[in-house]
């Protein structure tokens, strides 16, 4: 009705950038009696910081750099005024290494370059960053004041990108930000006085790199972390031992050609039936499809848990196929190798005998008619309480559905007796039958 408004909420806050410390830029101010705090001329930047024979805190609020001495014997801290030239003291205390992380990132693209702090052109080759990955405390303090510092600069004469603002200019730092959770143990946050550290270290020397690897991106959501478990990490261990056994232990079937319409699909040259064994190997084709998708999107949107997962189920497919393809086994083993990069190349050089390593091999690719399953299960209802799940064609008319439904083992007891007054069809999903 008129009576609210759009406004947009600033959370800049005042922010003490200083610290009474040694290391840290030194803040750039001279303090006269008479003129009070003068910026230091550009041509005198940078400041540099003298060298100590001792930088432990003094006691008494002040910087080490108080008493320090130049080269020549004299105190660093005696300058004369920028203004008046009457003689003056530096300020002694240096920025905090927060505001330092505010703008450390745009030095990266121009790092050699001795004569100028950015380069314009290195900017816009390189920056924004696409993807920064950091904690909560950084989204609620260094992203914001990155933004703050990074547009101050650009806009300082055109400091870091040039006069003309580009498409891909910085004045935004950062394309996208990812916060990753917490891992805790017991519940908790890891901590020495709850006696709940993990030693990273000592799971690597127990588990393997591999294996520490993919248990701290299974054991939950990216952003979310999980609580740490001693028994799931060795379950972990359990699945890339099956996974070396099949490679290694079953070389001595390697894979056979057999005749079939569909080229590297999971052979079965001894399945009991020539439908069944195309049923099986054509299930097993579409279930490596769906995994090739489904890690390839995963490691995109970064849910790493939800991607092991698939491989885990992919592997219990393909293993109970005998005599798999090498293309199966060649797409399995490169969808390993982000989450468990030692093993990969094992596999890839040793088992299959490739080369060069498994990190040159092109990531492999699916075809989107095969991740599409021929059949579909849906849920049957009776006045809206789920009864049985019956498996039909993918896209089946309302007729066959119907037909499937009705007969359903767990259903047709509930309609004896009873009129059915209407058939609800929601294709691919679920049916609905309203009795009375």
């Amino acid at each position: 009705e008129g009576l609210g408004e759009k406004k947009i909420n600033f959370r800049l806050r005042d922010w003490c950038i200083s610290r009474q410390r040694y290391w840290g830029p030194p803040i750039p101010v001279i303090h006269c009696e008479k003129c009070g705090p003068v910026a230091v001329p550009e041509d005198q930047l940078p400041v540099r910081l003298p060298w100590v024979d001792d930088f432990k805190p003094l006691g008494t609020g002040v910087s080490p750099l108080a008493h320090a001495k130049n080269e020549d014997g004299t105190p660093w801290i005696d300058a004369p005024c920028p203004k008046c030239g009457a003689p003056a003291k530096r300020e002694t205390d240096v920025s905090d290494n927060f505001l330092d992380s505010a703008w450390y990132f745009l030095r990266y693209p121009c790092a050699l370059d001795s004569q100028r702090a950015y380069s314009p052109e290195m900017m816009k080759k390189w920056l924004p960053v696409d993807l920064y990955i950091g904690g909560n405390e950084h989204a609620r303090l260094h992203l914001l004041y990155t933004r703050f510092i990074t547009m101050a600069l650009c806009d300082h004469a055109g400091l870091v990108m040039g006069a003309k603002a580009d498409p891909r200019d910085p004045r935004e730092p950062f394309l996208k930000f990812r916060a990753h959770g917490m891992i805790t143990r017991n519940g908790a946050k890891m901590s020495k006085s709850r006696g709940n550290i993990i030693n990273p270290d000592e799971m690597v020397a127990q588990f393997g790199a591999d294996t520490v690897r993919t248990y701290l991106m299974f054991l939950g959501p990216y952003a979310q972390g999980g609580d740490w478990s001693d028994e799931a990490i060795s379950g972990v261990s359990r699945f890339l031992d099956r996974v070396w056994r099949w490679y290694f232990e079953d070389k001595a079937a390697p894979a056979a050609p057999c005749a079939q319409s569909v080229p590297d699909v999971p052979c079965v040259p001894d399945a009991p039936s020539a439908a069944e064994g195309a049923a099986m190997r054509k299930s097993a084709l579409i279930k490596l499809h769906q995994t090739i998708k489904k890690v390839t999107e995963d490691i995109e949107a970064m849910s790493y848990n939800t991607a092991i997962a698939a491989l885990m189920e992919c592997h219990n497919t393909l293993k109970s196929v005998p005599n798999v393809s090498t293309f199966a086994r060649e797409a399995f083993c490169l969808l390993m190798a982000p989450f468990a990069p030692h093993l990969a190349e094992e596999i890839w050089t040793g088992a299959l005998g490739k080369s060069p390593g498994v990190a040159a091999a092109r990531w492999p690719s699916f075809d989107p008619a095969l991740c599409v399953e021929d059949s579909v299960e849906i849920a049957v209802q009776v006045n809206g309480k789920v009864r049985d799940r019956i498996t039909v064609p993918r896209d089946a008319d309302e007729a066959t559905v119907r037909a499937a439904a009705m007969s359903a083992e767990k259903v047709s007891p509930q309609l004896e007796g009873r009129t059915v007054v209407k058939f609800i069809h929601v294709p691919n999903r679920l049916a609905n039958i309203i009795v009375k």
